[in-house]
C-alpha cells in the first residue's frame, strides 16, 4: 500500500481482539480476562492494551472528529484485572466526553463502541489517555484514533475499515501508495485514508500517489473501502480486505523461489456454493488465482512471505470449501464455511495437521449446552478428497495420509425458542489402544444473534479449578450470559448469568465456551471471566459436639488441593495429613478445633466446637468426702427417726 524506496516504513496491522483465556500452566494468580460483546447489527468494538508503569492521576478523553459526519452516539470503557476502572459515553451533538482514572498503576484494555450517523454510515474518533495535569499531553501508547462503520449484519457489511500503526524511523517525504486488486470483483468505492499521530490529525482524504512529509514517530492510518454490491467483498493492496473477503488473510513461508499450485475444492457439504474462488498475494502484487470449477493453477511463487486470500458465496444453502498451496510440499490449507442470511443449518470447516499416517477415528457429540441440537452431521478430507462422513453424530473410522487435513461439520439449531443455542464437539484421534488425539474442536451453534466464543484452556496440575463469570454491566446488563466448561464430550461445569464454580481439572485442556447477548435496547455487552486453583475445599467434624471433662472425642477431616495443614485449639496441634484423616484428643475444657490448609488457590479454614461438662457421678473411695445425694439425705434421715422411734419404746416398756 505505502511503497518508499528511500525510506524505512515499518506498518504492523491493529486489528480488534477477542476474548482469550491464556495458557494456565501455572495459575498462582488467576487468568482474568474481559470481553466486549457487539450485537450483530453493531461494528465491532476497537480496543488496546497499555501499562501505566508509575500510579499517577489520568483523564481518558473520547472525542467525535465528525468525519465524515457525527457519530450518533459512543462510548469508551477501561478495564483492569476483570473490573471497570473508567467509563463514558457521549451522545450527539455532544463531541467530546471525559471519564477520571485515579492513582492509575499497571496494565489496562481500553475499548472504544459506537453508533456512526446515518447519513454517513461511518465515523471517526481519537481516544486520549493523558495525566490530570495536561490533559493535551496524550500517552501514545494508550491512545488512538479510530473509526466506526455501520453493519447491517456480520455476515453481509460491504463498508470495510482498516487501522493500521505506522511507525517512522527517518524523517522525510514519504509517498501513499495503493490499488484496487478486483478480487473476486473490483471494489464499488476506492480507498480512502486518513493519517493520525495521537489525537491530532496529520491528513484526511489522501489519495493514491500523495506525499507526506512526516517526522520519526508512530502513526495510525486509517482507511475505508466499500465492495461491490453483489459480490459483497474486494481486495486491496497491500491485501486490505472488504466485505465478505477471508479476514485476515493466511500467511504462509516459501522458503525458495518455485512453481507453485493453488487448488480450490467445493465439497458440496451439506450443499453446492455459488462460487468459491482463492488468490495469493505477495505484497500488493496478485501472483495467481483458482476457482473450485477452474481447476488447480500454477504460478511461479517468490521465496518470503505470501498471502492466501479465499471468497466464496452460499447456493441454496450453507456450503464448506478448501483452498490450498503446494510447491515441492504442501505450504498452506485453509477450509471456510458459507452460510446464508437466515439459515437455521449451519456449516463448519477446520484445518489440522496428521503427524503420523495411518488409522483413524473421527467422533462429534452434541453437548446439548444450552440445548441439543436439532442435527449434527461431519466429513473428512484430505486434498480435496472426502475420507470419511457420518450422518449422525458418530464415530467413522478412515485412513489418513501425513499432512493437512480438513473437518466438515452441519449443524442443526436448536428448535427450543427459550434456549435456541447449542454446542457440539468433535475430535479426531489414531486408532488401537494407545490412542493419541490429533484434533478436538468445541463450536457453538446459534440461531439468534447471541455470540458464542469458545477458547482453550491449558493446566498442567491435576487440581480443582474456580471459574468465575462476571457480567460488568456496561453500558447495561446482558440478556443473557453463560459459560460451560468441556473436555471432548464431557461438560464439567456450567454456570448462568454470572458467579463462580469449580470443576476438578487434570492436566490436558479444556474448552471455555461463552454465550452472550446484550440487552436488546443495546448494542454491546462487556463481561469479565478468570480461572483460577480453586482454594483447599476441607471437612472436618467431631465424634461428638459435648462430653464430660477428661474424656476424648475423634476429631476426623478431608483436605482436597491442600499442600499443607495444620491442626490447633485445645490439646490439637500442629501439622496433620493433607489428605485428610482422624485425631483422638482430649477434652479438658470447651475447645473450638480449627483446621488450616494452604494450597496454591490460598488458604482455607474450618472449625468445630466440643463442649466440655463436669461429672454428675459422685466421688467415692477411702479417700472421702463429696456432696451427697438429695435421695440418699431424706432415706437416711428416716433410717434416723424409726431408730429414735424405737429406743423411746423400749424405755416405756421397762
Amino acid at each position: 500500500m505505502i511503497p518508499t524506496p528511500a525510506k524505512r516504513l515499518t506498518a504492523l496491522g491493529f486489528c480488534c481482539a477477542m476474548f482469550g483465556v491464556a495458557s494456565a500452566a501455572s495459575l498462582t494468580a488467576p487468568v482474568t480476562e474481559t470481553q466486549i460483546v457487539a450485537a450483530s447489527t453493531a461494528a465491532a468494538p476497537t480496543q488496546q492494551t497499555f501499562t501505566i508503569s508509575s500510579a499517577e492521576d489520568l483523564v481518558v478523553t473520547l472525542t467525535d472528529l465528525q468525519i465524515p459526519g457525527e457519530l450518533t452516539s459512543a462510548g469508551v470503557v477501561v478495564t483492569q484485572n476483570g473490573a471497570i476502572v473508567a467509563s463514558t459515553q457521549l451522545t450527539a451533538p455532544a463531541t467530546i466526553a471525559t471519564a477520571n482514572m485515579t492513582a492509575a498503576s499497571g496494565d489496562y484494555t481500553i475499548y472504544v463502541i459506537g453508533v456512526p450517523g446515518a447519513a454517513y454510515s461511518i465515523g471517526t474518533f481519537t481516544a486520549c489517555v493523558a495525566p490530570k495535569a495536561s490533559t493535551s499531553n496524550c500517552i501514545a501508547s494508550a491512545s488512538f484514533a479510530g473509526n466506526i462503520s455501520a453493519q447491517s449484519s456480520t455476515s453481509s457489511a460491504t463498508v470495510s475499515t482498516l487501522s493500521t500503526s505506522l511507525t517512522v524511523t527517518t524523517a522525510g517525504s514519504y509517498t501513499f501508495t495503493f490499488g484496487d486488486l478486483s478480487f473476486p470483483t473490483a471494489l464499488a468505492m476506492a480507498p480512502t485514508l486518513g493519517l493520525f499521530q495521537g489525537s491530532t490529525i496529520v491528513q484526511t482524504a489522501i489519495t493514491s500517489g500523495t506525499a507526506i512529509t512526516l517526522s520519526p514517530g508512530t502513526y495510525t492510518l486509517l482507511s475505508i473501502a466499500q465492495a461491490d454490491q453483489t459480490a459483497e467483498a474486494g481486495l486491496y493492496s497491500v491485501s486490505v480486505p472488504v466485505g465478505l473477503l477471508q479476514n485476515p488473510a493466511s500467511t504462509f513461508t516459501n522458503a525458495g523461489a518455485q512453481t507453485l499450485t493453488l487448488a480450490v475444492a467445493d465439497y458440496s457439504f451439506p450443499t453446492a456454493l455459488a462460487n468459491a474462488s482463492a488468490l495469493v498475494t505477495s505484497g500488493g502484487t496478485v501472483l495467481g488465482t483458482a476457482t473450485s470449477v477452474g481447476g488447480a493453477q500454477t504460478f511461479s511463487g517468490p521465496a518470503g512471505t505470501l498471502s492466501l486470500w479465499t471468497y466464496g458465496s452460499a447456493g441454496t444453502g450453507a456450503g464448506t470449501y478448501s483452498a490450498d498451496v503446494a510447491g515441492s510440499s504442501d505450504l498452506d490449507t485453509v477450509a471456510f464455511a458459507v452460510v446464508p442470511t437466515g439459515s437455521t443449518n449451519y456449516a463448519y470447516a477446520y484445518v489440522t495437521s496428521i503427524a503420523t499416517a495411518g488409522a483413524y477415528e473421527a467422533t462429534a457429540a452434541d453437548l446439548q449446552f444450552p440445548a441439543a441440537l436439532s442435527a449434527l452431521s461431519f466429513e473428512v478430507a484430505q486434498g480435496g478428497l472426502v475420507l470419511a462422513s457420518s450422518t449422525t453424530a458418530a464415530t467413522v473410522n478412515f485412513t489418513a495420509a501425513t499432512g493437512n487435513t480438513v473437518v466438515l461439520v452441519d449443524a442443526g439449531a436448536p428448535t427450543s425458542t427459550t434456549s435456541p443455542n447449542g454446542l457440539f464437539d468433535v475430535n479426531l484421534q489414531s486408532s488401537g489402544s494407545s490412542a493419541t488425539l490429533a484434533f478436538d474442536k468445541t463450536q457453538s451453534v446459534s440461531s439468534t444473534s447471541s455470540l458464542f466464543n469458545s477458547q482453550t484452556l491449558t493446566v498442567s496440575d491435576d487440581a480443582t479449578y474456580q471459574v468465575t463469570l462476571t457480567d460488568l454491566q456496561f453500558p447495561t446488563t446482558f440478556d443473557s450470559l453463560a459459560l460451560v466448561v468441556s473436555r471432548g464430550a464431557q461438560v464439567v461445569g456450567k454456570i448462568y448469568g454470572g458467579g463462580p464454580f469449580t470443576f476438578p481439572g487434570t492436566a490436558g485442556d479444556y474448552q471455555l465456551t461463552f454465550v452472550a447477548s446484550p440487552s436488546s435496547d443495546q448494542l454491546f455487552g462487556l463481561y469479565a471471566a478468570s480461572v483460577a486453583y480453586a482454594p483447599p475445599a476441607l471437612t472436618l467434624t467431631s465424634s461428638a459436639s459435648s462430653v464430660t471433662t477428661g474424656s476424648n472425642v475423634t476429631l476426623t477431616w478431608t483436605a482436597a488441593d491442600a499442600t499443607s495443614c495444620t491442626g490447633s485449639g485445645g490439646n490439637w496441634s500442629g501439622s496433620v495429613s493433607t489428605g485428610g484423616g482422624s485425631a483422638s484428643v482430649l477434652v479438658d475444657e470447651t475447645a473450638t478445633y480449627t483446621l488450616s490448609c494452604t494450597g496454591a488457590g490460598g488458604t482455607t479454614s474450618q472449625t468445630v466446637t466440643v463442649t466440655a461438662t463436669a461429672s454428675t457421678t459422685a466421688s467415692s473411695g477411702k479417700g472421702g468426702g463429696g456432696a451427697l445425694d438429695p435421695v440418699w439425705l431424706i432415706l437416711g434421715s428416716g433410717l434416723l427417726v424409726m431408730r429414735l422411734g424405737r429406743g423411746v419404746a423400749s424405755r416405756r416398756r421397762r
